[in-house]
């Protein structure tokens, strides 16, 4: 579990020095004080992707430290891109700090919940239930290899005339390619850029006229407001009704002094240059025409790159004779189809124990009578090599096994497929209802969760929260909510709040004892009947 976390200097936060508590934390705060850049930092730490724009305006760098029992791990990124990665203080590699997390902690946010909704991914949660992961990695490095003698048979029977123009032509793509050498997401960074960039001069515009507007003159938006709040206020001994709109105009002002310094910033980090501009554009253009011709995407370019390289290895350096490849397919197929046909198997027996297992789980969570099918089919193919009862079928590097979740959220509906009928709290449930059936099979100690309460209220949350604090009983549990039934549930209530100070902003972060976590609780849920603040 994680013990220990500091961020220094990370996007808004300053200085935070965390304890962390074994069972179920909750953190709570304000819309915009900074609650998910917590959690951005823990997984930047762990080796998520790390970017110079997460560097606090006016640091030379950011520092993240997160400490488990015997293990300790430090980022550093700097204002000018670099990273820097240690393991117990000694250098690591953010590929080695990312294989070295895996099942460490498992982050719960969006992103869980687009990969549900993927039916391609469906099938990696029923093969996660199976255990069967040696024998799917093996599947899929015969499949590899199998493909890969196929390719070398077609290119061997090739002509000469043939071989030479498709090496020609090989060559010619690798060069056009590794002359613009384009990076994983480059282009959609740079899109970002060229769009703030070619329109600068209108942002700044508009952002300088709304700073006159609301917090600079005699007459700004703010002065207008306070006077409005000094006059309110002188009449409370009259008529104490009038505290309401006192406070409602103390929170207007305090949000646009807020929004006075967040305009600042932007107009002091900003200014305009051409060549920049037109950098990113030609470098935007020569991108766009590899993505064109080779795939429609920069990792698709990447893997084309790839591929090329190993075709022109094939066609200038052939290793075995036709009738060993042929050897050598035979043998891969059926290496391939005994793989295949035990995980089928195992699928078959085990989506019906997972299905029970999660409906199970679901009706603890609000959703009685819901029924949750796993569907296993296959795709018939003439081409195919894999046959079964008669008929050949589609094979790919999971085996032969198409796997998509159904769903019938209420008693008597038929069972549809998931990502066509499941809304924003089915979802959260569901998620939450497979990590709950996973949670013994899973090494993982932490589980965070960001969205989890998202589109859920009353009856649903309060299962929610038991099913959380359930979960927290094995596991550490650490949870964004902006639900007081699953607030209140929580052991340890973590609280953020962002405060300005000489037009700086800063995040402070406490743990609230038992009488501040009531009053807080209140304050952030008043008037929401217990429900999404």
């Amino acid at each position: 579990m994680i013990q220990h976390l500091y961020i220094k200097d990370f996007a808004i936060i300053d200085e935070v020095n965390l304890d962390m508590k074994p069972g179920f934390t909750v953190i709570t705060g304000e819309t915009g004080s900074g609650k998910s850049i917590i959690l951005e930092a823990l997984s930047v730490s762990l080796g998520a992707k790390a970017d110079k724009l997460m560097v606090r305006f006016g640091a030379d760098r950011a520092v993240i430290e997160t400490d488990f029992n015997q293990t300790s791990y430090r980022r550093l990124i700097s204002n000018k891109g670099r990273t820097k990665a240690f393991q117990n203080d000694e250098p690591i590699t953010v590929t080695n700090l990312k294989k070295s997390n895996e099942t460490t902690v498992d982050f719960h946010g969006q992103h869980d919940q687009q990969l549900i909704l993927n039916t391609d991914r469906h099938i990696d949660y029923l093969d996660h239930f199976c255990g069967h992961k040696d024998d799917v990695n093996k599947l899929g490095q015969t499949y590899q290899e199998l493909t890969s003698y196929q390719t070398k048979l077609y290119r061997i029977r090739q002509t000469e005339n043939e071989r030479r123009d498709r090496l020609d032509l090989l060559k010619f793509q690798a060069q056009e390619i590794d002359s613009v050498n384009p990076i994983f997401d480059e282009d959609l960074k740079l899109d970002k850029d060229f769009k703030k960039m070619s329109h600068l001069e209108d942002i700044i515009k508009t952002l300088q006229l709304v700073q006159n507007q609301v917090n600079k003159g005699d007459n700004s938006v703010i002065d207008i407001l306070e006077n409005n709040f000094r006059s309110i206020e002188s009449l409370l001994q009259y008529d104490e009704d009038l505290k309401q709109i006192s406070e409602l105009y103390q929170t207007a002002i305090i949000q646009l002094q807020e929004a006075g310094t967040d305009i600042s910033m932007q107009l002091s980090g900003s200014e305009f240059d051409a060549e920049i501009l037109s950098e990113i554009s030609e470098r935007l253009q020569a991108l766009e025409s590899l993505k064109r011709k080779y795939g429609g995407s920069i990792e698709a370019v990447l893997n084309n790159r790839e591929s090329i390289h190993l075709e022109i290895k094939s066609l200038t350096k052939p290793e075995l004779s036709e009738d060993e490849i042929l050897k050598q397919i035979k043998f891969k197929q059926n290496k391939f189809s005994i793989l295949a046909k035990r995980l089928h198997q195992s699928r078959l027996k085990n989506a019906k124990i997972l299905s029970a297992k999660v409906e199970n789980a679901m009706s603890l969570l609000n959703m009685p009578g819901a029924v949750f099918k796993i569907n296993i089919s296959m795709k018939k193919s003439d081409s195919g090599f894999f046959v079964i009862n008669g008929e050949n079928v589609e094979a790919n590097s999971q085996g032969i096994d198409w796997v998509q979740f159904f769903l019938s959220a209420n008693p008597g509906e038929p069972v549809k497929p998931l990502a066509s009928i499941a809304s924003g709290g089915e979802i959260s449930r569901i998620m939450l209802a497979i990590k709950t059936v996973f949670q013994d099979l899973d090494p993982v100690q932490t589980l965070i969760f960001d969205e989890i309460d998202s589109g859920i209220s009353g009856i649903a949350a309060e299962k929610v929260a038991d099913q959380l604090l359930k979960l927290s009983k094995s596991k550490q549990v650490i949870c964004i909510t902006h639900l007081s039934q699953i607030a209140r549930k929580a052991d340890y209530h973590l609280h953020i709040t962002k405060i300005v100070e000489n037009d700086q902003t800063f995040v402070k972060v406490n743990y609230l004892n038992e009488i501040e976590s009531p009053r807080i609780i209140s304050e952030l849920f008043v008037g929401t009947k217990e429900t999404s603040a």
